[in-house]
């Protein structure tokens, strides 16, 4: 049991987290939702030809048409989520135009180091670097070797963090597609 002092305390917070208060932080927070398209209605035409045919390959004797129709809806948004997680592991793996410019970009830049031995090695042949040119071409080589690293991790968590994103219409379609499960089990 809270005291009265706590539940003033709870409502005046509550007075203070109400959301985005400007229209550009409205129109921000408005797209939360449909970041990766998996809240969004699937194209009618496209899922109820999918869901008919998986109601085809579930037709029986023993199972309700209402059940099927529930169990054949729940499969395909099962597989609406699978198929955006394969995606998300194609693009980030397969290396897409996208990617594809992004990964020429990452040997690009994993070359500068190589250069930069190599400048060493022809000064030396001539006589060398100076001391202070040695220092900064030695720095920018490990400054290069640190960024192409922090590219790396962030292309990684940016993967992550799609997948996270997505994880949790995973399991709401994993539940539902038990729950459908179970109660056709039940009429079994």
């Amino acid at each position: 049991m809270s005291s009265i002092a706590q539940r003033r305390a709870n409502r005046r917070n509550a007075l203070k987290s109400t959301g985005p208060k400007t229209k550009a932080g409205k129109r921000r927070v408005s797209l939360n939702a449909v970041s990766h398209g998996l809240s969004a209605p699937a194209d009618p035409a496209w899922r109820d030809a999918r869901v008919a045919a998986i109601e085809v390959a579930l037709q029986g004797d023993r199972l309700p048409d209402a059940d099927v129709r529930r169990l054949a809806e729940a499969i395909f948004e099962f597989e609406r989520n699978i198929t955006h997680q394969r995606e998300i592991f194609a693009t980030r793996h397969a290396g897409n135009d996208e990617g594809a410019d992004e990964s020429s970009h990452l040997e690009a830049d994993a070359a500068l180091p190589d250069e930069i031995d190599e400048i060493l090695m022809i000064d030396e042949r001539h006589g060398g670097p100076s001391e202070d040119e040695r220092a900064w071409l030695i720095e920018a080589q490990k400054f290069m070797r640190r960024q192409q690293r922090l590219q790396h991790a962030r292309a990684k968590r940016d993967a992550v963090e799609e997948i996270v994103r997505g994880d949790r219409y995973m399991r709401r379609a994993a539940n539902q597609l038990v729950r459908a499960l179970k109660s056709s089990l039940k009429v079994l």
